[in-house]
């Protein structure tokens, strides 16, 4: 087994990162390496500092989910994949499975991989998908039982999410940005404070190191950016007084349209396509109204998507794999149209 020590340009990055970075941080769900590969067996040696939540990897082959394991506190080696003909090369992407939790001192660090293989640089994806959002974009729910209500990683699993299914299906790089409980004015327990929004310039704002260094401003700019909230924003309307209820709706517009107006600065020729209605349309006539204001104000390569509303649930109460499978064709028909593929 040779010791492959990251990064290394053989192993192209996924995910938000720092250029500057010497080491390969896994800061959001879905961040991670892709590679080509031809081999019987492939490690990897990990650092995690969570010491509540056990946050997990998962590992792509040729685009399917084949493995999940979760990482325990500390450096240590995992078999990813083993028993594999090594006269076949596959594309092999190895990827934070699991949103950023608040025991982390740190991001998920791959240190290496080891394999009995020649790692060769993947083939170049054309375009770039970035993902903002909330437990949808993350896929809190699509692991675990249904009625599996504990609040934890291991029902929360990025590769069946939908953000995942529409970067394969339309063989696009991804990007994310996604936080469960947070929203695009306030979070579910109505805290205005938890807005994507607010950290959106950071390179990771909830984790240590990562709310001190801003965006990277030299990463690859996006084709189309996905944001899909409002959920939390809706049940946060719940729980204020009638009284606040109109000043919290037009909030509610105003934050949306900020944030997309953060995207357009990032990404001046990006498509930027709200996406909502997973859970409900019960905010959809205010988001909906934030996209015409953006149109309006001369931006008209934003558009809104009304999804369908999720026909089966998963754990944790939230949408099933077949909801996110169902997402992710709306998402991907629609992206196609936009970006005229």
């Amino acid at each position: 087994m040779q010791r492959y020590t990251l990064p290394d340009q053989r192993f192209f990055t996924i995910g938000r990162h720092d250029s500057g970075e010497k080491e390969q941080n896994l800061w959001w769900s879905g961040s991670g390496v892709r590679v080509k590969l031809a081999c019987k067996r492939l490690d990897v040696e990990a650092t995690s500092s969570a010491a509540d939540h056990a946050q997990w990897l998962g590992v792509l082959v040729d685009g399917a989910p084949i493995t999940r394991l979760p990482l325990v506190q500390g450096t240590h080696s995992y078999t990813l994949l083993a028993g594999l003909d090594d006269h076949v090369t596959h594309e092999i992407t190895i990827l934070r499975d699991t949103q950023p939790s608040y025991d982390e001192a740190g991001a998920v660090v791959l240190n290496a991989v080891l394999t009995d293989g020649t790692p060769e640089a993947p083939d170049a994806r054309p375009l770039l998908i970035e993902f903002i959002g909330d437990s949808l974009t993350v896929g809190e729910g699509t692991m675990g039982p249904y009625g599996g209500e504990e609040w934890r990683l291991l029902f929360v699993s990025h590769m069946p999410a939908f953000p995942t299914l529409a970067a394969e299906e339309m063989k696009a790089d991804k990007r994310v940005v996604a936080l469960g409980g947070w929203g695009a004015a306030r979070s579910w327990d109505n805290q205005p404070e938890s807005r994507i929004g607010r950290i959106y310039g950071q390179l990771c704002g909830v984790t240590p190191g990562g709310g001190e260094a801003p965006a990277p401003t030299d990463e690859r700019p996006a084709d189309a950016v996905v944001i899909n909230l409002g959920t939390n924003d809706s049940s946060a309307l719940t729980k204020v007084s009638p009284e606040e209820l109109p000043l919290v709706r037009a909030e509610l517009r105003t934050r949306a349209v900020e944030l997309m107006e953060a995207v357009r600065t990032r990404y001046p020729q990006a498509v930027i396509l709200w996406a909502y209605g997973l859970c409900g349309h019960a905010v959809e006539d205010i988001l909906q109204g934030a996209v015409a204001d953006m149109r309006q104000n001369g931006d008209e390569n934003t558009y809104y998507l009304s999804l369908s509303e999720a026909m089966s649930l998963g754990s944790r109460m939230h949408p099933s794999r077949d909801a996110h499978r169902q997402a992710a064709k709306e998402i991907t028909e629609e992206l196609k149209k936009l970006l005229n593929l």
